[in-house]
């Protein structure tokens, strides 16, 4: 007997009390969504969220949370056969509509991508939206920091760039993008002891604390340390950076487990000339652009992946770990592989 589709459900209680657990799928499929058998879900720090209902993320209930999911086409879709190895993300999945911590998801067709030939379901899920918010944060950097200015000024053509939440997936993932674009990498986290080796591996010079990578002053504008930054913390921390960005530099900014408010000034902007440039890589990326993206993570990944961790859960794995995440206690990326547990839960079919 085949299993019933089955996921992660969120939704409200008679009470309005919230409850989450595997269940079926509590939405109806459009007949404008085409059908992915999942192999395997990325776990985002937006879907931890979600996991809580949060209301910055979910836009109803009840909901499937999973804005990444790998797997394969159930039917044919457009130039692609039926069973083609794909990746959908975004475009409100697991926001709008139910996501891929399921066996199956029924994604709108602007989410799907053909999955790069070298890159395995779990591999293309251990990057994700992750990996994306990565490359975009390097190549944004990258355009908007004023080279001409660094050229003339010798003192700051070789300051390092600095990634925060270095810890987490897309801050992991950043130092490698950040790495093999060319530039000096400082990594900076709390978790500096038990992940020094790792962050060095996918190419950092240097781990800090966010103590040893900041100044303990609190003037509006200190010395000048970094001439790009890829921010996954937000808050405070993101507040404190703009303070030594040097001159023409800019700042990333990706996250938010830090907390929402920028308590800043202007004097960033308009002394030095700094950018302060928001990466979305869920809405934003044309279809084509993130066609490009996971070409460029389909590189990336063999050079990583021998010692980026990764943990794959099941499906009743998952609100744990959601709670893990939201709290900061997690490194690197997790997977979601439902058949992992559906297997279990059948095996007497």
């Amino acid at each position: 007997m085949g299993a019933e589709p089955r996921g992660w459900v969120v939704k409200r209680g008679p009470d309005g009390e919230l409850q989450a657990a595997v269940g079926p799928l509590p939405n109806s499929p459009s007949s404008q969504f085409v059908c992915i058998d999942v192999e395997a879900a990325g776990f985002n720090y937006k879907d931890a969220l979600a996991c809580d209902a949060h209301p910055g993320v979910v836009r109803k209930l009840p909901l499937v949370p999973g804005i990444d999911v790998a797997g394969r086409l159930r039917s044919s879709f457009g130039k692609y056969a039926a069973g083609t190895p794909v990746v959908a993300t975004g475009n409100g999945l697991g926001e709008t509509m139910s996501g891929g911590f399921a066996t199956e998801v029924w994604a709108p067709p602007a989410a799907i991508i053909k999955r790069p030939p070298n890159l395995s379901a779990i591999a293309a899920m251990a990057m994700g939206t992750a990996g994306l918010s990565a490359l975009l944060a390097v190549e944004r950097l990258q355009a908007v920091i004023d080279w001409n200015y660094q050229a003339r000024l010798q003192g700051n053509r070789n300051l390092p760039w600095l990634i925060t939440g270095a810890s987490g997936g897309v801050g992991m993932l950043a130092v490698a993008a950040t790495a093999l674009a060319g530039f000096q990498v400082i990594a900076c986290t709390r978790k500096k002891k038990s992940l020094s080796d790792t962050l060095l591996s996918l190419g950092a010079s240097t781990v800090q604390s966010p103590e040893e990578a900041l100044p303990s002053d609190k003037k509006p504008l200190s010395s000048a340390r970094y001439l790009g930054v890829i921010d996954t913390v937000g808050g405070e921390l993101l507040a404190n950076i703009l303070r030594v960005v040097a001159a023409g530099g800019a700042v990333a900014s990706i996250g938010n487990a830090g907390g929402v408010a920028l308590p800043t000034t202007v004097y960033p902007f308009i002394l030095r000339g700094i950018t302060l440039a928001g990466i979305d890589a869920a809405g934003l990326p044309s279809r084509e652009k993130r066609q490009d993206l996971w070409a460029k993570l389909g590189v990336l990944w063999p050079l990583m992946n021998s010692v980026f961790p990764v943990r794959h859960i099941g499906l009743r794995e998952i609100g744990e770990w959601a709670v893990e995440m939201r709290s900061g206690r997690i490194g690197g990326r997790a997977v979601v592989i439902p058949e992992k547990e559906v297997r279990d839960e059948y095996a007497h079919d």
